[in-house]
Formats: C-alpha cells, structure tokens, sequence
C-alpha cells in the first residue's frame, strides 16, 4: 500500500485509495466556473438598462399600432412606387408578350381577270342605246294618235280647191262669221282650234253635261256617251289642232277644208237628233 503512494508528496494524500490532489483540482474547477459565473452575470444596472429598452420597444409598438389604427401612416407605398412596381412586375412576367408581333403577310389577292377599257366605252353606249330607245317609245305614245290623224287628214288633199266665198245674198254662214274670218286672213290653224272650241261647247249643251276642267280634248273625243259621228268628226279637229298647234306643222287650206267639213258633221248631227 505504501509502494501505490510512492512518488506523492506528503500535500497528496489518499484518503480512501483516492488522491486527495485530484479531488482538490476538481474543486478548484469548480470554484474557478462559479467565479466566471458570477463576472459574466449582469449586474442591476444591466438589467435595468436591459428593463427599460424593453419598455421603450413596448411603447413603440404600441404608438405605432395606435398611429396605423388612426390612419397617420401610410400603410401602401405611393402612387408612382406602386406603378413602378407594377411595371417591373409585368416586364418580368415570362407569360406575357413584351415585344410587339411579327406582321403578318398579306392574304393573297384573288385572281383577278384584267378586263379591256373597251368594255367600259360598251357598256356606256349600250346605256345611251336603252336610253334612246326609252325616250323614243315615250315620244312614239304620246304622239301616235296624232300621226294616225294626220294620215286621215291628209287623205282628202286630193279634192280640189275652191276660193272661200260667201252664199247668195252675202249671208254669213251661222257661228262660221270669225271662222271665216281666220281663215281668209291665212290662220288657218287659229281657224280650226275655234271649230274645235265651239264643236266642244255645242256638244256639251246638246248632251246637257258638264266635263270636268282637267279632262283634254283628247279625252272627251273618246267618251262613250257621244254618238259615233260626233266621235270620230271631234277626233278629227283633236288631230289637226294637235298637229298644227303643237306638232310643228303648219295647217293649210286643205287641212282646213277637212276640218270644216267634220265641224258641218257634227250639226248636222245635232240637227238630226233635234
């Protein structure tokens, strides 16, 4: 027992097969960690200090919370901020088109049949055709019954003429007093429209009627209620005024002649019927 302990000096004792010395090194650890302990622990100002920057963070927190509450701050960046950031957010988004697109090719024009500038001067003559021919089929009836009359008229220019004179006793003819007249002066047309006037006018009274202002001569020469004779002797002077005062034909004494006698025939048929 005593050769274990050789070597250890007598401040080393063994108490229970243990060096004293190691149990001494131990405590002295011990102390040393208790001594750092009590250096690194704060002391009451520390903690103090350490109190009151608490409470000052409290207190901010709380004016701040208070300050949003009310509204005081501005919560969201500004106006422009915020648009920039919109902007940057949207140039950086991938799914969207940030360069303008590519144009497109034109569609191929239709096939295109190149017409000859000929057919335009055709169709413009072609219209001016249809037009003519439009006008002249007004013209054609409007004045086809004065040619038919004009043919009729024209068939007694065979009968010989004779000088206008007066019967035996230098009697005027009755209602031919101005009639005459008219026609020893030459106007032979402003003779027959007269004949025509009062053939109207002695027509009308023999039939007790009254014709409507509006109706033509035209249109009275072919109403049903005259006689066949009267009928065709109005159609007559109707023709030869027509011709004569519109139609751009001077009447003549012939014309005149033909006239008086269809004129004679519708008092003879008034005196016939009286």
């Amino acid at each position: 027992m005593a050769q274990e302990y050789e070597g250890l000096d007598t401040w080393t004792p063994v108490i229970g097969g243990i060096r004293v010395r190691a149990m001494m090194g131990k405590a002295r650890g011990l102390r040393v960690l208790l001594a750092l302990a009590v250096l690194c622990a704060p002391g009451p100002a520390v903690i103090d200090q350490a109190r009151a920057q608490d409470t000052d963070a409290e207190q901010i927190r709380n004016e701040t919370e208070q300050a949003l509450d009310r509204g005081d701050i501005q919560r969201d960046p500004p106006l422009a901020e915020r648009v920039r950031q919109h902007a940057e957010d949207i140039a950086k988004d991938p799914s969207l088109q940030h360069e303008p697109p590519s144009p497109k090719a034109p569609p191929p024009s239709n096939i295109s049949v190149p017409i000859p500038p000929e057919v335009f001067l055709y169709l413009l003559v072609a219209v001016l055709a249809v037009a003519l021919c439009i006008v002249a089929y007004h013209l054609y009836g409007t004045y086809a019954f004065g040619k038919r009359v004009s043919k009729k008229v024209d068939q007694p220019l065979q009968v010989a003429t004779q000088p206008i004179t007066r019967p035996a006793g230098d009697a005027p003819l009755p209602d031919l007093d101005e009639i005459e007249r008219l026609a020893r002066a030459g106007a032979f047309a402003e003779a027959i429209h007269l004949m025509l006037l009062r053939a109207l006018e002695a027509l009308r009274q023999r039939l007790g009627t009254s014709w409507a202002k509006s109706l033509t001569s035209r249109e009275i020469a072919r109403r049903t209620e005259l006689a066949p004779t009267d009928r065709s002797a109005l159609k007559m002077l109707v023709g030869a005024v027509e011709i004569s005062r519109f139609g751009g034909k001077s009447a003549n004494e012939q014309i005149y002649r033909a006239c008086l006698d269809q004129y004679r025939l519708i008092g003879e048929s008034g005196m016939a019927q009286a």
